[in-house]
């Protein structure tokens, strides 16, 4: 019999907790996970420094995309500007 090793890879987190979701609230949670992740990536993406040389149009863009990501998931949540202490 072949050994196989434990390895988990983020993919197959983000599988698992959308496999395990069950109401419309796990799936709720899950989306609202997945945004704050992908504006997060985002943040980081924009501190590469090969984007230091792109014009202001592209980094407005840029900012904007990351930033609907993380309404989105606030949005999600029912998280509104008076709910948080920096809004």
């Amino acid at each position: 019999m072949q050994y196989f090793r434990n390895i988990e890879t983020e993919q197959s987190k983000r599988d698992a907790r959308w496999n395990a979701a069950r109401t419309l609230a796990d799936c709720d949670a899950y989306m609202a996970i997945e945004a704050q992740r992908m504006g997060a990536h985002g943040f980081v993406f924009l501190q590469r420094p090969e984007h230091s040389v792109r014009g202001p149009s592209w980094m407005r863009g840029a900012r904007s995309s990351v930033e609907c990501h993380y309404r989105y998931a606030r949005e999600i949540m029912g998280i509104t500007d008076q709910d948080q202490l920096y809004a």
